[in-house]
């Protein structure tokens, strides 16, 4: 005799969602499921903006797979009935490890927020099914976790980044230059090709940026080029006249290259490694110092260079970091702002004392 729908459990409700090298077939797997396939159409049609039908289905396979193998005391999630799933196991053992059990340890809030909701919408479209009277996730409390302090950045010298600038090798230091002076994330310099370079405007278009997967003609392809992270990450930056001018003269020497090639890219017209630059800058750097440089750190170096300029306008250093929120300027490099505020009151009442 086929089981009621009411009770099937959470994971037969979702039943077995295709692995991503079978994407081709996922239609055909659905057709097994007429509760998740009603569910997964809903949810799409209501969705803003043209992802391909098959990476939105990988996204809620990631997510729910996360979800369904979270323990809720002697079972999984998967396992429970969507009735008998309760607003403690939401709070104390749903949400907390979606909280500390990302792949770096811990997951933004953000991260945790889109999770929660995609699970919450299963859980409505449930109780619209009648597989449960009452959603628990709404009735969950969800807040930001207190995070603990982090450590506060090191603001780089102009004298030390000059220092391991004159010990570089010539195939990253102008890859060197040009971070200190844009500030661009790793991925959006090693993704820049020469059609991003203004070089009428002095300034560089920021809008692409290299993926470790990336889906082409829906295939995935490791190591490729995508989109930014953020919609306030596709900026225009300006490009200073010391680098601009090596730009050009790297544009003539490489024999004034087609629109589409890489910049900073191999002789072979390939992106340079992800790990490559930061090789290279670390094995200059424990040469002369004694201290540790990330590739990283020269976005924070331009974001020092860039505050002690334009300290008073934050919302323009924000926008040229390409931060999603004017907060993440103010939590990441706040410090210094206070550094600089404090500087600046001192030389103010220096200058009013008569010696």
């Amino acid at each position: 005799m086929k089981k009621q729908i009411e009770n099937w459990t959470i994971q037969e409700l979702l039943g077995e969602f295709p692995c991503q090298d079978a994407r081709e077939d996922w239609d055909i797997r659905l057709k097994n499921n007429y509760f998740l396939r009603t569910f997964y159409f809903r949810e799409y049609k209501n969705m803003k903006g043209g992802k391909p039908l098959p990476d939105y289905f990988d996204k809620y396979k990631n997510i729910f797979d996360t979800i369904l193998a979270i323990n809720v005391g002697s079972c999984t999630v998967g396992q429970l009935k969507p009735r008998d799933l309760t607003v403690e196991h939401c709070e104390s053992y749903i949400l907390p490890t979606l909280f500390n059990s990302g792949k770096k340890g811990k997951r933004s809030f953000k991260t945790v927020k889109e999770m929660r909701s995609c699970f919450n919408k299963f859980l409505s479209f449930c109780k619209s099914r009648n597989c449960l009277a009452q959603n628990p996730m709404l009735d969950a409390e969800f807040k930001r976790p207190i995070v603990e302090q982090q450590p506060k950045i090191e603001k780089l010298s102009t004298d030390f980044i000059h220092e391991i600038d004159s010990h570089l090798p010539e195939s990253i230091r102008l890859a060197y230059r040009f971070a200190c002076g844009t500030g661009l994330r790793a991925g959006e310099q090693r993704a820049l090709t020469w059609d991003d370079i203004d070089f009428k405007m002095s300034e560089v278009n920021v809008r692409r940026s290299a993926k470790l997967k990336v889906v082409v003609d829906d295939e995935i392809e490791k190591h490729g080029v995508g989109l930014v992270k953020t919609n306030t990450s596709n900026r225009i930056v300006p490009i200073p006249g010391k680098i601009l001018k090596e730009l050009k003269e790297l544009y003539i020497k490489k024999g004034r290259p087609g629109k589409t090639n890489f910049v900073f890219g191999t002789k072979y017209n390939t992106m340079i490694g992800r790990s490559y630059w930061l090789e290279q800058l670390q094995k200059v750097v424990k040469k002369v110092s004694n201290k540790t440089l990330r590739w990283h750190d020269l976005r924070h170096y331009y974001a020092s260079k860039m505050l002690e300029h334009f300290g008073d306008d934050i919302w323009t250093v924000s926008n040229l970091m390409g931060h999603s929120d004017i907060k993440i300027t103010q939590n990441v490099y706040g410090h210094w702002l206070q550094d600089l505020a404090r500087k600046q009151k001192l030389q103010q009442k220096i200058a009013k004392i008569n010696f």
